[in-house]
């Protein structure tokens, strides 16, 4: 079975991660799997290759940014329709550009296979006309997976849309606590990217009422521009400053794996303080790595977060609630090491190999009335 698999990106996003692993655990399932991916034309490092190593065969397509969201669109989809291959049994897309390539590739006669699309969310915090392509893209899909059983019921409820659950999984050796936690200062860790989505000027708000109750205390962000490319690092730093805060907040746009994994291992609570989110992968990796985590109780996030047990769940949009739960957990000890540990207890419960299965299964079940055989 040939498989293509879409990825709008080689950077550390939620969605290329979940295609990145999807990818290789199909291929050790015995599925032929290309990932195909796009980048800037003018961002060698994002064009060389994804952000970690794998050995799985991949393609990048590169495109011409334009400061106009839907030209860049446009471009992009148009990168992936001029130089995808034709001949795969499957098409599976983890995002809105590649999904609406392959279904105006399909309406066209391009392609005939099934075409399959990821859903990790529906942003309607997003800038208006992405919301409306994303929207297209979803209802265009042919079959369609959900990383949340809350985005499955909100596609039925919503939309009228049919979709199988396939949770984001995590390689507990992949993130693992490196060593104990050093001796440096309480740290708050951020990991997700800059767009409204995820809340961070929540968090930067909520610093300083954690720096008054607990001295010396700061946050950690490592977040990279989100998909409309306007999103602006300096507009939080704006923020910081007002906030009297900049001398509590390091600022990172990506950092390797391996580092990342240091970031996690020694950090003190991960923080994800999302408007909306379809599953929240950072936090599982922070329960990989035995972290106690402070989250909103939003979209898919209860499915894995049990307030008061791997962490605590806050309201969004509040950062004096959002300050007294990380306030809590850096002033007790005790409390972030039994937090720490359910956490890392809880994410053993999701696996890539049977995101991946269920993935396989519905790929057999798609090419059934095709006479195609399996491998």
């Amino acid at each position: 079975m040939k498989v293509a698999m879409l990825t709008h990106s080689t950077r550390a996003r939620g969605g290329v991660v979940h295609g990145l692993k999807l990818a290789e655990r199909l291929m050790a399932l015995g599925a032929d799997v290309t990932i195909y991916a796009l980048a800037r034309s003018d961002d060698m490092v994002s064009s060389s290759g994804f952000f970690r190593p794998t050995d799985v065969p991949f393609e990048v397509f590169t495109f011409e940014w334009h400061p106009d969201l839907m030209v860049r669109l446009e471009r992009m989809i148009d990168a992936y329709a001029s130089n995808l291959p034709t001949g795969a049994d499957v098409y599976h897309a983890q995002d809105c550009v590649g999904g609406t390539a392959l279904a105006r590739m399909k309406s066209g006669g391009v392609i005939s296979s099934p075409v399959f699309r990821t859903v990790h969310h529906v942003d309607d915090f997003a800038e208006p006309r992405l919301y409306e392509f994303e929207k297209r893209a979803v209802a265009a899909a042919e079959h369609r997976f959900v990383v949340s059983e809350y985005w499955r019921k909100a596609l039925a409820e919503d939309y009228g849309l049919e979709s199988t659950v396939t949770y984001n999984g995590v390689d507990v050796a992949d993130m693992s606590p490196l060593a104990k936690r050093s001796s440096g200062p309480p740290t708050v860790l951020f990991v997700g990217g800059l767009e409204a989505r995820k809340g961070l000027e929540f968090l930067v708000l909520a610093l300083a009422d954690i720096g008054r109750e607990v001295a010396g205390a700061r946050l950690v962000v490592v977040a990279k521009a989100g998909f409309k490319g306007t999103d602006d690092r300096r507009w939080f730093e704006v923020l910081a400053n007002r906030a009297g805060v900049s001398d509590e907040i390091e600022f990172h746009e990506s950092v390797p794996q391996e580092q990342l994994r240091h970031m996690y291992s020694d950090s003190d609570v991960v923080a994800l303080p999302s408007r909306m989110e379809g599953w929240g992968l950072s936090l599982m990796e922070a329960m990989a790595c035995s972290k106690p985590v402070v989250a909103t109780g939003v979209g898919g996030v209860p499915e894995l977060i049990s307030d008061g047990v791997e962490g605590f769940l806050v309201p969004p949009g509040d950062p004096k609630a959002l300050a007294g739960a990380i306030v809590r957990l850096l002033k007790d000890p005790s409390l972030r090491d039994r937090m720490g540990l359910a956490g890392s207890l809880r994410v053993l419960r999701y696996s890539w190999d049977e995101t991946a299965r269920t993935v396989m299964d519905a790929y057999e079940e798609a090419l059934s009335p095709l006479a195609r055989t399996p491998p």
